[in-house]
């Protein structure tokens, strides 16, 4: 194998299912010198053998017990060979331009830790290009900010190894939020940037471990807002447990993220039906959606309007 500069990380638990389709669309990328490192943690449905079919001495397949996605994602990156990091998730399909385009942001822009990039969503029967809620720009490169941006979806992202290595990793007390806390932390390390068009097609389907820790995600995820100000502030971080006894306090606060948190379910769940081809119970979950949450509907409206 030639000089490699990117070390492609992907983390994988009873993925066989999508995993061929998005191993193939990595060792297909117009870049071919790379290491392809497959963390397999701790699969029961012929994971390891659907990676070891390919036959591609790129690849690094790697077993170990179940210790969840941050575990097994800081797994990669302690094994990671070159100077920077990729990641893909088990199920998401990476356009064949995607590490050229990043890997020559990243050399453009020395000063920065990292790159992220737009998505595009795709289920069985339909696509989306995320209109409601971004500006796709090709050719345009912005500089992250978290509390506009939102969180990044992982498998965009190309890091310098040693930003990624600096930063502890994935923090698996966060999970499923993990992929969060740490873009916050780098935020706050380092100079993070964004390119504005898609450049992985983000898989829904209704077997995705989103649904099943969806309130658990949401809250985690203001856990991570939480510890993100409080690092700002040069004030220690609460554990978990101390973050939920303060924020039970306000029982508004909690009926109001209840609220937002179940419309942003129904949302997504409409999103997936759509994708699907269901399309009368899409519409019925965007209903509901609306119903709990018309500010949020109105605001991806005027997006959409704005950037079609």
């Amino acid at each position: 194998m030639k000089s490699i500069e990117i070390s492609i990380v992907v983390p994988v638990y009873n993925g066989s299912r999508y995993l061929r389709e998005t191993l193939h669309s990595l060792l297909s990328q117009t870049i071919a010198e790379f290491e392809l490192i497959v963390i397999d943690d701790g699969s029961t449905d012929g994971s390891s053998e659907a990676v070891r079919s390919l036959n591609d001495d790129r690849i690094r397949l790697i077993q170990t017990k179940n210790a969840g996605l941050a575990q097994a994602l800081n797994c990669g990156i302690a094994e990671a060979r070159a100077s920077y990091i990729a990641r893909s998730d088990q199920d998401d399909i990476s356009f064949p331009s995607r590490l050229e385009r990043e890997l020559q942001v990243l050399r453009d822009n020395p000063d920065a830790s990292g790159v992220f990039a737009y998505i595009t969503k795709f289920g069985r029967k339909q696509s989306w290009a995320n209109l409601d809620k971004v500006r796709i720009s090709p050719g345009r490169v912005k500089i992250f900010e978290p509390t506009k941006d939102g969180c990044m979806v992982g498998s965009t992202m190309l890091m310098r190894t040693s930003a990624l290595q600096a930063s502890g990793g994935f923090r698996q007390e966060y999970y499923p939020a993990d992929d969060w806390d740490l873009e916050l932390r780098l935020a706050q390390a380092g100079k993070l940037l964004v390119i504005c068009e898609p450049l992985v097609a983000y898989r829904f389907h209704a077997s995705a471990n989103t649904y099943r820790v969806f309130a658990d995600m949401r809250e985690k995820s203001r856990w991570a807002e939480d510890s993100y100000l409080r690092r700002q502030a040069s004030t220690p971080e609460l554990t978990f447990e101390q973050y939920r006894r303060t924020a039970a306090r306000n029982i508004w606060t909690q009926l109001r993220h209840f609220r937002k948190d179940s419309s942003a379910l129904h949302m997504r769940i409409a999103g997936q039906k759509y994708l699907d081809g269901s399309y009368i119970a899409g519409a019925c979950h965007l209903l509901a959606s609306i119903i709990l949450r018309p500010s949020a509907f109105v605001m991806r409206i005027r997006h959409l309007i704005g950037r079609a």
